[in-house]
């Protein structure tokens, strides 16, 4: 047994020496590409000619291929899968002439047709067999006519009408390294992986198309052409009406277009040594030009741009070779003849880099236009030149890049810009520490495509820049400097590893780095506050030095409801970001008109264990408002109202994925309600009955609730199951909605409601006059229902005017007020059920958009089932509803609903008008901090 285990010891070390031994390879792959360019179909159609060089130690019987422009084929592809997890729904709802795909393929090998298989999962990835195995060492030839129909601009490449953004467009076979085959899908959040090659590429297209591209045009006299464009007045506009698609009611129009010339052009691009292709055209390009000399080299510097954005251009210009300088100091010489920017149409704000060109979007601001060039050149060294595995390791390309973008700053301004670099730094560095504090960040090493949204823009960019900040502080700046420009030299036009990155630093440095890079791979477990804080009161909130200070802000209170009236206060809270585990805010209001001391408070202490519970949060609330006024015999102003105090405890449970959106909650809380209400006295003098205030009573009700919520932004959903119990009865209910988007925007909310209602020992009249309030019903939930007092209303025991005509969305929510028919509220002290559906109208209905909805409601209880019942089975109410401010505010306007409403309202023609019928809530619990987390399209 000692033998063997000692022969399996040295097989196993004998192994990993021989895979550390390895040497280093990387495949050539060079391309001949013809494309033409098809601006009424928005098509290319190309051959390409591929020469496969394999460098590898090993035989080759197949190779994958991408043809990423499937990526945009139907809502079933990994692309889409992603954009709708990241919030964005443009491209899953979008018609079938703005997708895109690839086809015609035929590919081959010596004149050999070369079969092909499908991926198993992917269908922008497919495998070529080859027809005889590739040993190492030796090249095939591969060609294959290629057509694409382009999408429009989702993620990166395709176009907005006539103009075009070409990227990721052609057949491309997967990096093949020690590792083994790297096929990859095509995703937004998450980029390339490519090998080293040679391009050829010749685009014909209509004469007045202005192209930028990947190397260097070969067409001398099309550059003289490109370099005369710099002039608005250069642009032959012809005027055409605005075709039929024009929306309803609106106006014909009339624009201005560049038509495309009949003619058409060839033009011959060509690079060594890059990683893609990509090229962009738009007819009304304009350029501005220079050079960059750069140790002995002249290096032509591109920046196309839009009209209307000419002030900027010369200036962007400028941008361009400060950066190719920049960079060439500290990294290494910037190593081909040419670099362009493009100011694209491409729908987002932001850019994207490839080899010597790189888009952006066109912006008038000159801070915004530097940010913007410094970052996407840069990427010519990181990614173009410093090839790194970017879906594996995106630090590497982003992060790395981040970096310089803060050295090129404050190195370029210096003492000028420190104060800006300086709150950027700071409002990053909260931010990640908020991150930090409520234990939702990630490591840096991450892979792109696990990242949750925010955390791909937050720890892959900026906080590996601090990380690298934090390195090169340990080892000092000279000795970084010269480590990055030798990991630089070393492995230019290659694709290094975080091995080989931090084999290098620690090299030219001396140092071990081990805690700096076992640091990249966890999450943080760093404090965010010092131990010792000192406090300091501040107006509203504070951005300040939160490690070394506990602020405390002040901020004016104000309220208002028909019984206090206006109120005023000065609220005191300790909410800021990064939030603190103990939390308060307390607001106390002078009522003016009752002349007492109302107001609203919560205490609370947090936990945030971050294993299968993620956080714990205990603590206390309470408020005090009038609910009642009136005179009595004395002629005195009298108050009814109430106070509540309300200890809590909520558990947010941990959910280990951190891109899913779906959480599940668990919240118990005790309601301790104490009540004044008005008793009446007769008074003989003028036979009049008067208020005066009573003693206050008090109640409890405990409850406990289950809930599961998805913010998803296609198709979100929540529900929750509550039990509530107090002296004399229980009653438990499911609340359920669930939202279907419409593709051209909107959509239709489906809620679903069910209660059941039992009495704690026998049912006797008394409690069953005393729980009336609690019971579930069908029709609106007014003021003086609420229970809880947990919603906010003008007026809770109104009856007349603005303030009797709001109510609250909970129970059955039928929305039509039928206080003045007990008998027609649906409420049950046995069980109820309802479905409540309201739909955005079409978004082309008119031509403006207006926030209506129409809203139908349809419910059921137990009472109506019995046989002595005189009334429907099934209630109903239909009609339109407003929505503004988020659907906080909602204002419904019944206009059909069932025969048993119609005839009672007819009973009371005071009441039975269009107007009076008209009812509004005002939904503050609809506010949630993680619905706008996990909806905002934040990247």
């Amino acid at each position: 047994m000692k033998k063997l285990l000692l022969l399996l010891i040295c097989y196993l070390l004998s192994s990993s020496f021989i895979y550390a031994q390895r040497p280093y390879w990387q495949q050539q792959v060079n391309f001949v590409i013809d494309v033409t360019l098809n601006d009424v179909e928005h098509t290319l159609d190309g051959f390409e000619k591929i020469e496969y060089i394999n460098n590898s130690p090993d035989t080759l019987s197949f190779i994958w291929i991408h043809i990423w422009p499937n990526a945009f084929k139907n809502d079933k592809t990994a692309f889409s899968d992603q954009q709708v997890e990241n919030g964005k729904t443009d491209f899953y709802f979008s018609e079938k002439d703005q997708r895109g795909y690839i086809n015609r393929l035929d590919f081959r090998i010596e004149g050999e047709v070369v079969k092909t298989e499908d991926h198993p999962q992917h269908i922008d990835i497919i495998k070529l067999i080859l027809p005889k195995p590739l040993p190492p060492g030796e090249t095939v030839f591969i060609n294959t006519p290629f057509h694409v129909k382009l999408p429009l601009n989702f993620s990166r490449g395709g176009h907005f009408g006539q103009a075009y953004q070409i990227t990721q467009w052609y057949p491309k076979p997967a990096l093949y390294d020690a590792k083994g085959w790297h096929p990859m899908p095509y995703l937004d959040q998450g980029e390339f992986f490519n090998d080293f090659g040679n391009y050829d590429v010749r685009i014909t297209l209509p004469k007045n198309y202005v192209v930028a591209a990947t190397g260097e045009l070969q067409n001398e006299d099309e550059k003289k052409w490109i370099k005369s464009r710099n002039d608005i007045s250069s642009l032959e506009y012809t005027t055409v009406k605005e075709d039929k698609s024009k929306k309803f009611l609106e106006k014909p129009k009339s624009k201005k277009i560049l038509v495309s010339s009949k003619e058409t052009k060839t033009l011959n691009y060509k690079q060594t040594n890059v990683v893609d292709f990509a090229w962009f055209a738009d007819k009304e390009f304009l350029v501005a030009t220079d050079t960059v000399l750069l140790n002995g080299r002249t290096i032509d510097a591109y920046l196309f741009y839009l009209p209307g954005y000419e002030k900027t251009s010369q200036q962007g210009v400028q941008y361009i070779k400060d950066v190719i300088r920049f960079r060439s100091v500290y990294l290494g010489d910037y190593p081909f003849n040419v670099v362009s920017v493009v100011e694209a149409k491409m729908g987002i704000q932001g850019g994207m880099e490839y080899p010597t060109i790189t888009s952006i979007f066109p912006t008038h601001s000159e801070k915004a236009l530097e940010d913007l060039i410094e970052h996407e050149v840069g990427h010519n060294w990181f990614q173009g030149i410093l090839a790194s595995n970017e879906r594996d390791n995106p630090w590497m390309d982003e992060g790395f890049n981040s970096y310089y973008d803060v050295r090129y700053i404050k190195e370029k301004y210096g003492e000028n810009k420190k104060e800006e670099l300086l709150e950027g730094k700071q409002l990053l560095q909260r931010a990640m520490d908020t991150w930090i504090n409520w234990k939702m960040d990630q490591p840096i090493t991450t892979p792109s495509e696990e990242f949750s949204v925010i955390n791909y823009g937050l720890i892959a960019y900026f906080k590996t820049a601090f990380w690298l900040q934090e390195i090169e502080q340990y080892i000092g700046k000279d000795k970084f400097d010269q480590a990055m420009l030798s990991y630089y030299d070393t492995w230019k036009f290659k694709h290094p590893s975080p091995d080989d990155f931090r084999k290098i630093l620690e090299e030219k440095s001396g140092k071990d780095l081990s805690q700096y890079f076992d640091a990249a791979t966890r999450k943080e477990n760093r404090r965010v506050f010092e131990k010792k804080r000192n406090m300091k009161i501040v107006p509203f909130f504070s951005l300040g030095d939160y490690k070394k200070h506990t602020y405390i802000g002040l901020f004016p209170a104000i309220g208002y409801n028909n019984y206090d009236q206006f109120m005023i206060g000065l609220g005191i809270h300790n909410y800021n970001l990064p939030s603190n585990k103990f939390q308060f805010i307390l607001a106390p209001l002078y009522a003016t008109n009752s002349k007492q001391l109302n107001g609203i408070g919560r205490v609370s202490y947090t936990w945030v264990p971050a294993r299968k519970v993620y956080k714990v949060e205990a603590g206390i609330g309470g408020s005090r408002f009038s609910t009642l006024k009136g005179i009595d015999s004395t002629h005195q102003k009298v108050f009814g109202g109430f106070n509540k105090v309300v200890p809590f405890v909520r558990i947010i449970f941990n959910n280990k994925n951190p891109r899913d959106k779906q959480t599940w909650w668990l919240d118990a809380r005790t309601y301790l309600i104490n009540e004044s209400e008005f008793e009446y006295t007769y008074s003989a003098a003028d036979s009049t009955f008067y208020p005066h205030e009573s003693d206050y009573h008090g109640r409890y009700l405990n409850q406990l609730t289950l809930g599961v919520d998805n913010f998803r932004r296609l198709y979100p959903f929540d529900g929750q199951l509550q039990l509530q119990q107090a002296k004399d009865f229980y009653r438990a209910s499911f609340t359920g909605n669930y939202f279907f988007n419409y593709a051209k925007g909107g959509g239709m909310n489906f809620r679903l409601f069910a209660a059941k209602f039992g009495y704690i020992g026998t049912k006797t009249t008394e409690k069953e006059f005393q729980t009336g309030i609690y019971q579930p019903k069908l029709t609106a939930v007014r003021g003086d229902e609420d229970y809880t007092y947990s919603n906010y209303f003008f007026g809770r025991n109104e009856h007349e005017g603005f303030g009797s005509q709001q109510i609250m969305m909970r129970d059955g929510d039928l929305k039509l007020r039928t206080d003045l028919f007990q008998g027609l509220q649906g409420r049950s002290d046995n069980w109820i059920a309802s479905m409540n559906l309201n739909t955005s109208l079409p978004n082309k209905l008119l031509p403006f958009k207006l926030p209506i909805k129409i809203f139908l409601d349809v419910g059921t209880y137990a009472e109506a089932w019995d046989k002595e019942s005189t009334t429907s089975r099934f209630l109903y109410v239909g009609g339109l509803q407003l929505s503004i401010f988020k659907n906080i505010i909602n204002v419904y306007a019944p206009l059909v609903y069932s025969k048993e409403f119609k005839d009672q309202l007819k009973t009371v023609p005071d009441e039975n008008t269009f107007f009076k019928k008209i009812s509004f809530s005002i939904d503050l619990q609809k506010i949630n901090t993680r619905k706008f987390l996990n909806q905002a399209q934040l990247y």
